[in-house]
């Protein structure tokens, strides 16, 4: 460590032992090992601006560590006051063109470094501090119960859109009623095996029919497999009058029988 020739004549013994006791605390971190480090790993972008600014926060960072923990031995008040001390004397009584020798100006961040120190940290106890954590509990309380009634309420309203009739569950007549809708029917084509067969009886279809009246959709409930498709290719040519609800026409959902009977 390098200081002025004439500080050590005048320099009292306080804050002589602030500046060893600081420098001791680099090398217990380990500091100057660490920032040999750092500049080596940083030649590769040492031009960009970015660098230089991450370079002053480190320098400034390092320099508040050490005097915490030389605080943390002298007394803090009597820290900042050598702090000064040597600060007035290295303004005052070298020339200007003399480069500061001692590390422990390094950051050039006295008044922050000074202002660290002197704050008054004051610590909340007893009742303050109860309050304090019940209004933390209060708050995180509310904060839940909050965000279960959004959720909730979110909920309600998609089960309450889905549940709409009118938009997407068709209206169900019977097919006693929906019979007399009929615009137009093409009479179904009895498949000649069947006949040959003596196959005959009844296909219940299950439809839907659209808005416009057309059918479009067909299930197949009941009846001999061999009349079905001729069943399903007859229903497909029917349509419909709209059904109207509330003035409005609606999907229809309805039973349709189709019947095959033989002569004798």
């Amino acid at each position: 460590m390098l200081l002025p020739a004439n500080m050590l004549r005048d320099l009292p013994a306080n804050d002589l032992h602030t500046v060893i006791a600081h420098e001791f605390a680099h090398l217990r971190r380990n500091d100057f090992v660490k920032n040999l480090v750092y500049e080596w790993l940083s030649l590769p972008v040492s031009y960009h601006p970015l660098l230089w600014r991450t370079r002053e926060r480190l320098m400034e960072t390092r320099e508040m560590v050490c005097d915490e923990m030389v605080a943390a031995v002298s007394g803090r008040d009597e820290y900042a006051h050598s702090l000064l001390r040597l600060a007035s004397l290295l303004v005052e009584d070298m020339p200007i063109r003399t480069p500061h020798a001692i590390g422990i100006f390094d950051a050039n961040t006295l008044e922050r470094r000074l202002m660290r120190l002197t704050e008054k940290k004051k610590e909340i106890r007893g009742v303050g501090r109860l309050a304090m954590a019940a209004a933390c509990v209060l708050l995180t309380a509310g904060t839940c119960v909050s965000a279960v009634a959004l959720a909730t309420n979110i909920d309600g309203m998609v089960a309450t859109a889905g549940d709409s009739p009118k938009a997407k569950t068709p209206h169900i007549v019977p097919a006693s009623e929906m019979s007399g809708y009929v615009l137009t029917k093409v009479p179904p084509v009895y498949p000649v095996e069947a006949k040959k067969a003596r196959i005959q009886g009844k296909v219940v279809l299950n439809a839907i029919i659209g808005k416009d009246g057309t059918v479009e959709n067909l299930t197949v409930v009941s009846g001999p497999n061999e009349l079905q498709q001729s069943a399903q290719d007859a229903v497909r040519q029917l349509t419909y009058k709209p059904f109207l609800v509330d003035g409005d026409p609606v999907e229809v959902k309805t039973t349709i029988n189709v019947i095959y009977r033989l002569a004798n």
